[in-house]
């Protein structure tokens, strides 16, 4: 049972979107510290998600003939999760092994005003856009002196006009006022809609994993939709990823989020790849959409046209800001929507300038938010038929961070070290080495959470590449406790407090802000 009031908070607003009801009782969440120092309780606010969808995920495997399951959580661990990214090797050395997150271009500045906007430039035409529109050098201080000939609003509206991501560091009482703000408090975490058609798609009775012989066709990038598609897979979901041929992609981040995939690239655009592409759909169960709401109908894919495809499809879609809303179109990323919704405010109050929580709060939990609304779809299809679209989104998801907060000095810190790694940590061995990373959040008591396919290229699997025939062999997890961090094979480990984009340059394993770990340390015992 969930004791954590903010544990249980997030696992309600979970429980309160799905079209029934999900229990507690049969959950266990470990107690331990974080590792991410802030008020915002990032941890329990892991926690209480991914034991709502462990709870979900249990409740479909009972619809289709698995036995009762206990879950099984710690609190830490989940916290970790929220950075897997960071914490996965190949044969002992960080998947990290780029800069995409330290450049000036990725953090947050003074305006005119006084006020703080927060912009990203992860990937070239981004960052070449932000500079064209400042006019300036890519260094702290040249970003910072355009920065300060404009007011924050000025800047906002017109990073709006031109498609630019960036983002007032708003109050949350500020968030709630604000059209986009007041529309997106409005909606639960989870948006689930359900349109009646013929039942022609049902599972049926399960052998050994929840999800086994669900087909899911993934058509995201960067962090919350390939994670919402990996956390399917990781229960025996069927999963191809859709990549264009040439596109921005980013290593740590196509790494993480690739575990249980078939990778292919296909142009949709083209006579081929669209042909190709919908006889994916017609097949699948679900199409995971990474896309800004408004991309699919434009290529004639809107909700009716799919229904018309695949009369049974789930179509679960996330982007920063939700379908319907105002800003729907708007480009944003993870540290955008903690700015706009309060979520940085809140845990900067202490501090002389605003930064971001040290994990990817909303990347992480937006794809969990996903994933559960997928698999309530799925049970419910199961009973009903329909045509289902969920969905959710990284504003929606940070705009709840502010309620999950605590005394930033009433917990307690400790920075991820290798003991963490030993206990928490999984090695896999593939044809490309030899993975570590952290094991997966919920411990089923009868199905374990595990993935067959390693991390590859994209296009390593041909676009002809099909759905897979469902095993009547019960499968054997292929990975086990970490022996590599046990052994001392991890190489040039940083103990740490999480990741930080900042406009100092640093960011990627510069860790948490060191003025927030000096301010936690030093009023500890006040």
């Amino acid at each position: 049972m969930i004791t954590n009031p903010l544990q249980l908070k997030a696992f309600e607003n979970v429980s309160a979107a799905l079209p029934f009801h999900i229990d507690h009782s049969n959950i266990e969440i470990e107690h331990a510290p974080s590792y991410a120092i802030s008020c915002v309780k990032a941890h329990d606010y892991a926690a209480g998600v991914m034991a709502a969808m462990g709870a979900t995920i249990e409740h479909l495997g009972r619809a289709r003939g698995l036995p009762a399951q206990t879950l099984k959580l710690n609190r830490r661990r989940c916290g970790f999760l929220l950075n897997s990214l960071q914490l996965q090797y190949l044969n002992g050395y960080s998947t990290i092994m780029d800069t995409w997150g330290v450049n000036p271009d990725n953090g947050t500045y003074r305006a005119k005003d006084g006020r703080y906007v927060t912009m990203i430039g992860v990937h070239p035409h981004l960052r070449d856009k932000l500079l064209s529109y400042f006019d300036c050098a890519n260094s702290a201080r040249a970003i910072q002196t355009t920065v300060e000939r404009k007011t924050a609003q000025e800047i906002e509206d017109d990073a709006i006009r031109l498609g630019l991501p960036i983002g007032i560091v708003r109050t949350p009482a500020e968030w709630a006022t604000h059209p986009q703000g007041a529309e997106t408090l409005s909606r639960p975490l989870i948006d689930f809609e359900m349109t009646k058609t013929e039942k022609r798609r049902v599972l049926g009775g399960a052998k050994h994993r929840p999800l086994e012989g669900v087909r899911v066709v993934e058509l995201t990038h960067m962090v919350a939709g390939p994670a919402s598609a990996r956390f399917l897979a990781e229960q025996g979901a069927d999963v191809i990823k859709v990549q264009p041929p040439m596109g921005d992609w980013v290593l740590p981040i196509w790494m993480d989020g690739s575990w249980g995939k078939k990778n292919i690239l296909l142009d949709i655009k083209s006579r081929h790849g669209k042909a190709r592409f919908y006889e994916l759909l017609s097949s699948a169960d679900v199409l995971i959409d990474g896309q800004r709401p408004g991309v699919l109908s434009q290529m004639g894919l809107d909700d009716a046209a799919l229904r018309g495809l695949n009369p049974n499809l789930i179509h679960a879609s996330l982007s920063c800001f939700a379908r319907g809303t105002p800003w729907e179109t708007r480009p944003g990323f993870e540290q955008i929507a903690q700015a706009v919704t309060g979520t940085m405010h809140v845990h900067s109050q202490d501090l002389s300038a605003p930064t971001v929580v040290s994990v990817l709060l909303n990347d992480y939990l937006t794809g969990y938010l996903v994933a559960t609304g997928v698999v309530a779809a799925l049970a419910e299809r199961e009973l009903n038929g329909g045509f289902y679209h969920v969905g959710s989104s990284l504003s929606r998801c940070s705009s709840l961070a502010p309620e999950m907060v605590e005394d930033v000095k009433a917990d307690q810190y400790l920075p991820v070290t290798m003991a963490d790694m030993i206990e928490h940590a999984i090695d896999q061995e593939t044809a490309s080495g030899l993975f570590t990373r952290i094991a997966p959040a919920v411990e089923f008591s009868h199905t374990p959470s595990m993935v067959f396919r390693c991390p590859t290229l994209m296009g390593v699997d041909p676009d002809s590449t099909g759905w897979d025939d469902v095993s009547l062999a019960a499968p054997v997890a292929p990975h086990y406790p970490s022996k590599l961090a046990r052994e001392g094979g991890i190489r040039n480990f940083i103990s740490c407090h999480g990741i930080e984009d900042r406009s100092d340059g640093g960011g990627g394993l510069s860790l948490a802000s060191k003025s927030l770990i000096d301010y936690v340390l030093e009023h500890r015992n006040d």
